[in-house]
């Protein structure tokens, strides 16, 4: 991700290949991060209801008598939401980046992806791929590690088309219309932000 989940700055170095891959800076600087949307993460602050603090005592007393260290916390959860995982990057030379995606082509347009679209993309990890809509209009609570938890409304479901590393794949429909951002997926699914999302977060145009 670009904006490594928050903890970036604006004008900070874009690799390519990445830090991950190789990549060091300055040799292999090819943007900076121009812009990103803050994720906002569910915050879990104590419970003040008393069936939930009182289940959660009760769990706690047969935890301790069989033995065991783990205790419970009844909490509330802050409902954080967000509709896009974005971000966008100045090239230092326009002239090192393409417009074509690797192996699709160039972006044909602007489109919007319905239950039953057929969708592709070409990522880091797993080059080319392609699937199909399965959902719309989804929720989903997306976990980014070390506790912390992110959830994000209007959103599209794919198949497994997605792994590791290929967060950030434009998303495009069978006329290479851009559709959507890749931004989160597991073995059996793949999140995919609406394309119109991105854009008017962003407020960029293609």
């Amino acid at each position: 991700m670009l904006a490594a989940e928050n903890a970036a700055s604006i004008g900070d170095p874009i690799l390519q290949p990445g830090t991950y891959d190789g990549g060091r800076d300055p040799a292999d600087r090819i943007a900076v991060l121009q812009e990103f949307v803050p994720i906002q993460f569910l915050s879990a602050d104590p419970s003040d209801c008393p069936v939930a603090r009182g289940v959660a005592a009760l769990a706690n007393i047969f935890a301790r008598l069989s033995g065991s260290n783990s205790r419970l916390r009844a909490v509330r959860m802050a409902e954080e939401e967000n509709r896009v995982d974005a971000a966008i990057a100045r090239p230092v030379n326009p002239a090192d980046v393409s417009p074509e995606i690797l192996e699709l082509g160039p972006i044909t347009a602007i489109g919007t992806a319905g239950l039953g679209t057929a969708v592709k993309k070409s990522g880091r990890t797993t080059a080319v791929t392609s699937g199909e809509i399965l959902q719309v209009d989804v929720t989903a609570d997306i976990s980014y590690g070390a506790g912390r938890t992110a959830r994000f409304t209007d959103q599209l479901i794919a198949g497994p088309m997605s792994s590791g590393g290929d967060s950030g794949s434009a998303v495009l429909d069978a006329e290479n219309r851009l559709v959507g951002l890749l931004f989160a997926g597991s073995d059996t699914t793949t999140v995919i932000n609406p394309i119109e999302h991105v854009v008017a977060a962003l407020g960029i145009g293609i």
